[in-house]
């Protein structure tokens, strides 16, 4: 087997911008460490990880070599390094064509196109023609960063990878109820695949900031009666603070302009508050509990369209403590929302590799529970390390040793968090 672990990036927007240029970033930068969460995980490091594939449906970006596309309109996620190279992207290395099906929402196509999708490219590529391709790029892990919304995208793709025997990280709200994770689980069990889903947590952003407030709180025997964790794009990309004019949301935030667009968004980042009561058998009946995904912010027309890839979350927590002490807390957090995807992402290819090394099969239950915000499996934050800790040593723990192939796992006996394909509030 190659050192190199070889991944293809369906969607590739801000997020993959970041990514792969942060990649380059800790080439070129050896003695910087900093934003990695590990710089070794089962003897791979950040230089073992290659893009040999794209897909898209952005005239702008179909048929160009990745390296292009990645600096392509819509994106406007912050510069990691002067320009894209070679370093981490196979030579040839080009976006293909894909199916748009529900990946772009038509209101999409109405907002000003430096900041918004220009669908159109032909020919899109057939189903059997993208297993062709995946197979013919030697695809180790296929990376699904579809807009939010994309469910049929996305069992395109990840049906897709299964066929050409890939592995997945699942980025985005799609197979989150249990009822669907477990369906696709032993599909990937029975290929002997992993997969890493679902719905991309930031290294450091509002999911985990609201885990760790909240999960704390618990620990420490309060009772949480109210969390509301609402997001909003607004504020300038990193290197660009000096443009003077206003700011419309990068794609993601646009995506989720509109209620329905965002439904399994919003199920996703409630998940991550219910599940901090659940896992510690703490009930949330009564409980103002809320998470917003998006506040979408648009300049007033004219001028300059400028996209943002800053995002800010707003929390606010209402919680009783001793003999009844009641405790308020607010905060606020800023930060680039791609780059602190493309932290995740460094780490979840390497575990993909190393886990099926070492024969597991399925979810990558740890591994997903402090990656996702909807895992098959919620942990707590210790708990989900821990197993991100033990796979990067190559330890099995009483999680993964059932999950061996030579063990023959089922889905359905395997741990499960329950998760509904509706929120508390549609029931």
């Amino acid at each position: 087997m190659s050192k190199k672990i070889r991944c293809a990036i369906v969607g590739c927007g801000n997020c993959a911008k970041s990514l792969v240029e942060g990649v380059q970033y800790y080439i070129e930068n050896p003695d910087d460490k900093v934003g990695l969460m590990y710089e070794d995980i089962g003897g791979y490091t950040v230089d073992d990880i290659e893009f040999v594939c794209g897909f898209d449906v952005d005239i702008r970006k179909v048929n160009k070599p990745l390296k292009e596309a990645l600096r392509a309109k819509p994106n406007c996620a912050m510069d990691h390094v002067e320009e894209i190279t070679d370093a981490c992207i196979e030579k040839g290395a080009i976006v293909y064509s894909g199916p748009t099906l529900d990946g772009v929402a038509d209101y999409m196509l109405e907002y000003p196109e430096d900041v918004s999708f220009r669908t159109g490219a032909i020919p899109a590529e057939s189903f059997e023609r993208v297993v062709e391709l995946l197979a013919y790029h030697k695809v180790d892990v296929l990376l699904n960063y579809l807009p939010v919304g994309s469910d049929i995208a996305s069992k395109f793709y990840i049906d897709a990878a299964i066929k050409a025997k890939c592995h997945v990280v699942n980025c985005i709200p799609t197979l989150i109820s249990t009822k669907e994770a477990k369906e696709y689980e032993q599909k990937f069990i029975d290929a002997g695949l992993v997969i890493i889903g679902s719905d991309m947590r930031s290294g450091f952003g509002g999911s985990r900031f609201s885990e760790i407030l909240q999960g704390s709180m618990l620990d420490a025997g309060m009772q949480v009666t109210q969390h509301i964790q609402l997001n909003m794009a607004c504020g300038s990309t990193q290197g660009q603070e000096n443009i003077r004019t206003g700011r419309t949301a990068n794609t993601d935030f646009l995506t989720m302009s509109k209620q329905y667009r965002l439904h399994n968004k919003h199920i996703s980042k409630e998940n991550v508050l219910r599940a901090q009561n659940e896992i510690r058998d703490e009930s949330t009946s009564g409980m103002t509990l809320y998470a917003g995904p998006s506040l979408t912010v648009f300049q007033k027309p004219g001028g300059k369209y400028i996209g943002s890839d800053n995002k800010v979350c707003n929390i606010d927590i209402v919680a009783y403590g001793f003999a009844g002490a009641r405790y308020e807390l607010s905060a606020r957090l800023s930060v680039q929302d791609s780059p602190n995807s493309g932290t995740i992402l460094v780490s979840a290819i390497r575990f993909c590799r190393v886990a099926v090394e070492m024969g597991i099969v399925g979810y990558l239950r740890g591994i997903s529970a402090y990656t996702q915000k909807s895992p098959p499996l919620q942990l707590t934050s210790a708990d989900a390390k821990f197993e991100c800790d033990a796979l990067a040593r190559r330890e099995l723990t009483k999680l993964t040793r059932p999950q061996l192939k030579e063990n023959n796992p089922s889905a359905e006996t395997l741990p499960y968090t329950f998760q509904d394909s509706k929120t508390d509030y549609e029931k």
